[in-house]
């Protein structure tokens, strides 16, 4: 999307804190959400939060803006949602796999009804920051739109050890497609106007781009903590809240957290296991990676 080129910082540093000398406009959350930076990000934020600071959340999954509201009250809060698939193969390289939009960042204002006017003129100052950023009216409806997606493929892929495609061609597309329905079930039933086909247009979205190896199968390759939460954590407790089931969501949701203890106890590999014989032609192998610790539920609603 931006070509290749060369990115030089003008300053590192290694917290927020070394960085409370300067004063700055807007503050971009690009860090994953997991359990254990949960308060200490917050905290770690609020020395280069000032009165005139908006803070933009390029964070994954649904929910993700609230811890910020909460802590700062009256600052303008951005969502931005991302939209290209990077690898980092080497420190210092990216790679881009792919640009799934046009433009790299859909930004929206988090909360309109309670920033007013000034809000406004801040998210078109950083829109105009990059012609990759685009400003968007809804940022919830867009926010859930992608959630959907990574919600569907990314618990599924780490929990396989699949990319998308040999997913696509594997006993587990049916899990995936009810991730898809029940995440689509929570939306709508709290006021999000999301297309009925959605959930499909999610399966065929996959099939009709290159294979991807979503973030949450990029951490379980790696043994790093995965983003549980943002991604099901959070759709599992709206689900309770406005009493929808999501029987599937918290299967998936429980079996991830298992994985995550499982990474942290241990820094060997995981063990491998052999999946159903349902492969892609010249593309799948028989025998794939996949964790010990999918349920037999999960391999019954595969089957």
């Amino acid at each position: 999307m931006w070509g290749n080129g060369t990115f030089i910082p003008y300053r590192v540093v290694r917290s927020p804190r070394e960085a409370s000398d300067m004063s700055f406009d807007y503050v971009v959350c690009a860090n994953k959400v997991t359990p254990s930076d949960g308060l200490s990000f917050i905290k770690e934020l609020a020395p280069a939060v000032s009165e005139r600071t908006s803070l933009v959340s390029a964070q994954n999954g649904v929910g993700v803006e609230a811890p910020l509201r909460q802590a700062f009250r009256n600052n303008t809060i951005l969502s931005a949602i991302c939209y290209i698939s990077c690898l980092q193969p080497a420190p210092g390289i990216i790679q881009q796999v792919s640009n799934i939009r046009p433009h790299a960042f859909h930004v929206g204002i988090y909360d309109p009804q309670e920033d007013g006017g000034s809000a406004e003129t801040r998210l078109k100052n950083f829109v105009a920051l990059d012609d990759r950023f685009k400003q968007i009216g809804d940022a919830q409806v867009e926010r859930w739109t992608k959630q959907i997606f990574n919600g569907a493929w990314n618990p599924m892929a780490a929990i396989s050890g699949l990319e998308t495609h040999p997913l696509l061609e594997s006993p587990y597309l049916q899990t995936v497609q009810q991730l898809a329905k029940e995440m689509y079930e929570v939306a709508v039933k709290q006021g999000i106007s999301l297309a009925s086909d959605l959930p499909a247009k999610t399966i065929e979205f996959a099939r009709s781009n290159p294979s991807l190896a979503p973030s949450m199968l990029q951490d379980a390759r790696m043994n790093r903590p995965m983003e549980i939460e943002s991604l099901c954590g959070n759709i599992c407790r709206q689900a309770d809240k406005i009493g929808v089931p999501v029987p599937t969501i918290k299967l998936v949701y429980h079996t991830l957290l298992g994985m995550n203890r499982q990474m942290l106890e241990s820094a060997q590999p995981l063990p491998t296991r052999t999946l159903p014989g349902v492969r892609r032609e010249g593309s799948v192998p028989q025998s794939v990676r996949r964790r010990d610790s999918v349920p037999r539920e999960l391999e019954a609603a595969a089957c």
